[in-house]
């Protein structure tokens, strides 16, 4: 399978999980304290609203991994058997962790059930919880569901299970299967733990040193992709891994997002409290927003431009009040890999940066989950302009910001116009090209084309010369038609080979003039 094409597969989840964010994002908008010198809301109908649609928002992005695992497998013809299959092996899946799994691995390694969070006070009183195993489950089960249908319709019609049908049978060997995947990873991811503790207990070591905030940063947006993030933000945000500060009442607090709480309501901001949350603001109003309008450039159909332009701002608007940091970065990883790393090192470097600088700006608490929805909006930055002591800092993120804005809305223009291409196919940029172009029709067939960060549109004089076949030999991954043309989805690729055959036209009218 074609990497990008994941990214096909991901649009469908990408949108439920941007209206999640929304849910989350606007309620956290109606509750979060911070926002009292902005705004108050008293009538407690609302407050009980908000918090429903957070638990909502909530429950859809933890389980992200199990949506992008129905879309997977509902590719396949007879979807209704596999998606059936692939939710009763989830849960399967889920169970056995759950009964096999040790219950000492500490609250953030176990997974959410219906939005609310483990404690250690549930798993002290005997509750079991699955463990929270991320894209790791996708992975297996789909590759056991998509495995059991293969093997249902190889089946014959007579046998000693015949009396059972080939759907029914595929549930059954995905259930089987799906058992046996709990109790081995039950029993492997401990050690997958121990890897991931021993990451945190070095960065926990010294949290006044940069590079260890770099290594937060880049493990805190690794994990999170993975579905992973509580695993590292839990001891940092509320645990003593974040550190400790005793309140004027004599009270210990842990935990950078309860430190910076506290301090915020007394007006007493010291420490460095929020280190672990200050990228957050430059991701979520500069750089993310920006990567999304270099995205928006590489659209070159001005009718298309006009559509795409309210879906754009309307996100930018989503990230700026809610946070769009997760949906951005799994569509970076499966349509832009090299983008997505060239990301995750930024967000380190500003981890490292701000230490460096003695700049901290956090997230107050609301009483519910953080951990969901990415702190660090436009609102809360504006919330904390009244405070004399916080001023300072605010703008040095705003300048940040804006270098880091600069930075990733031209790296994103210098990927897709010089990278995509010849990234994993070095040296082969202008024979693609070239083969495109003769599955075309040559060049001579070709009206125009276009392209945007996916896919090339090209219109023909003849369709009857397009070679299909070719086209995905050459690493397309879907082809439709509209009303402007072909859409061939090429990945990020396709700004690349959208120049290449512009360049080609061009010569090819010098030569006929």
């Amino acid at each position: 399978m074609k990497w990008h094409s994941l990214f096909e597969l991901l649009v469908f989840p990408i949108g439920i999980l941007m209206v999640a964010t929304v849910m989350v994002g606007l309620s956290n908008l109606m509750i979060n304290p911070a926002f009292a010198t902005l705004y108050s809301i008293q009538n407690n109908l609302l407050i009980v609203i908000a918090e429903a649609v957070s638990k909502v928002g909530t429950f859809l992005i933890v389980n992200f991994p199990l949506i992008f695992l129905l879309r997977v497998v509902s590719k396949k013809k007879g979807s209704a058997t596999t998606i059936v299959s692939a939710l009763a092996g989830y849960v399967t899946y889920a169970v056995f962790t759950m009964y096999f799994a040790r219950s000492d691995l500490g609250a953030a390694v176990y997974s959410a059930i219906l939005g609310l969070y483990v404690t250690s006070s549930h798993l002290s009183s005997g509750i079991h919880y699955p463990l929270q195993t991320g894209i790791v489950a996708t992975i297996l089960i789909a590759m056991i569901t998509l495995n059991s249908f293969s093997a249902s319709r190889r089946r014959g019609e007579y046998g000693f299970f015949s009396f059972i049908s080939k759907d029914t049978g595929c549930v059954v060997r995905t259930i089987i299967l799906s058992a046996l995947a709990g109790v081995l990873v039950a029993y492997g991811w401990p050690y997958v733990l121990k890897g991931i503790t021993d990451v945190i207990n070095f960065i926990a070591l010294d949290t006044t040193n940069p590079i260890n905030l770099v290594i937060y940063g880049i493990f805190d947006r690794l994990l999170s992709v993975c579905n992973l993030g509580t695993i590292i933000k839990t001891p940092f945000w509320y645990g003593t891994s974040g550190g400790s500060w005793v309140s004027i009442a004599g009270a210990n607090v842990t935990g950078d997002v309860n430190i910076w709480t506290s301090q915020i309501e007394i007006g007493q901001v010291a420490n460095m409290s929020g280190r672990f949350i200050t990228p957050y603001y430059v991701l979520n109003i500069f750089a993310i927003p920006a990567m999304l309008w270099a995205f928006f450039s590489m659209q070159t159909d001005r009718l298309e431009r006009s559509k795409l332009f309210l879906f754009y701002l309307f996100t930018t608007i989503i990230s700026l009040f809610c946070g769009t940091i997760l949906p951005v970065e799994l569509v970076l990883l499966t349509l832009c890999p090299l983008l997505f790393f060239f990301h995750i090192a930024c967000t380190g470097l500003m981890y490292g940066i701000f230490q460096a600088m003695h700049v901290s700006l956090g997230f107050r608490y609301t009483g519910f989950s953080t951990i969901a929805v990415n702190p660090g909006t436009l609102l809360e930055l504006i919330s904390y302009a009244g405070n004399t002591q916080l001023q300072e800092s605010i703008i040095k993120v705003v300048i940040v910001g804006v270098i880091f804005a600069v930075i990733y809305f031209l790296a994103t223009k210098f990927y897709f116009n010089y990278l995509a291409l010849d990234l994993f196919r070095t040296g082969q940029r202008d024979k693609i090209i070239k083969d495109t172009i003769e599955t075309l029709g040559g060049i001579n067939n070709v009206k125009f084309v276009h392209s945007s960060v996916n896919r090339l549109v090209v219109s023909l004089y003849d369709p009857t010369l397009l070679d299909v076949s070719k086209l995905n030999d050459l690493g397309s991954v879907r082809i439709y038609e509209t009303k402007a043309g072909y859409a061939i989805c090429f990945g990020s690729a396709s700004t690349m080979i959208r120049k290449g055959i512009s360049k080609e036209i061009r010569e090819y009218v010098r030569q006929v003039k």
